[in-house]
């Protein structure tokens, strides 16, 4: 018996070819041998010298990593002397040589198997829950908080990403942050960046963000804020958001 390959199996046949890439990636990811970067301190000695999170370390001072615990043997005990040791890390595509006495700096994971996110519950990541200082917030303000905070964090591309308001039975209201596939030191170093407002003119700054210079800022209210009608540009549609501030009587003056 023949078999007939219809235009229709080709389809089926490519499309099927696609998902698989889509999945495994290529090379596919289940081959590859070593460890994942998950995270590495940007001020540390390792990232210096070039390490980067999304490496695979394949080889430590000459010996394979194929698991955690090899990346764990290779290290033990190596620091003890609490003296400058001399460590040779090599990853798929280079090497570094770091001499430090304390281990790098650097969170690791078995390598995914596939490209598809399985969420914080299936394959880890870090929770934060974030109360604010000195202050009970209300309903309205967590929920202006939760959308601020996701806007600025999907900035960061993270792909399974939840921010959620959540409240105690005492009334007091909290943000519930969790990332899948991050670590709570990444987390925290997301979150806790404030960020920096300034008013120039000319290159003289007039007033900066903050109680000192700003009193409050027009968020919700269509008397004081608005957005125009989008305007057709190149390549999309472009418009403008407008809100007033009220500034201190000493911010005023300048």
């Amino acid at each position: 018996m023949k078999l007939k390959f219809t235009f229709k199996i080709w389809i089926l046949i490519i499309v099927l070819a696609f998902s698989l890439l889509a999945i495994f990636g290529m090379p596919p990811t289940f081959i590859k041998s070593g460890v994942l970067i998950t995270s590495i301190d940007s001020n540390s000695t390792a990232f210096e010298q070039g390490l980067r999170q999304g490496q695979i370390i394949t080889e430590i001072d000459g010996q394979k990593i194929i698991s955690l615990e090899d990346f764990s043997n290779a290290l033990q005990g190596k620091y003890d002397s609490n003296e400058s040791v001399k460590t040779i890390i090599k990853t798929e595509n280079s090497g570094v040589i770091l001499f430090s006495d304390q281990p790098p700096e650097i969170t690791v994971s078995e390598i995914p198997k596939t490209q598809i996110n399985l969420g914080l519950d299936l394959s880890g990541g870090a929770r934060a829950l974030v109360q604010a200082k000195d202050k009970k917030l209300s309903s309205a303000e967590i929920n202006d908080l939760v959308d601020i905070t996701s806007n600025r964090l999907n900035e960061f591309g993270l792909t399974d990403l939840k921010v959620l308001p959540v409240s105690d039975l005492g009334g007091e209201h909290y943000m519930l942050i969790e990332i899948a596939g991050a670590t709570p030191k990444a987390l925290e170093e997301m979150i806790s960046k404030q960020g920096k407002f300034e008013a120039k003119i000319g290159n003289d700054t007039v007033f900066i963000g903050g109680e000192r210079d700003i009193a409050s800022v027009c968020r919700g209210d269509a008397t004081c804020s608005r957005v125009e009608r989008p305007v057709q540009i190149e390549g999309g549609y472009a418009s403008r958001f407008l809100f007033s501030i009220t500034l201190s009587a000493e911010a005023a003056q300048r």
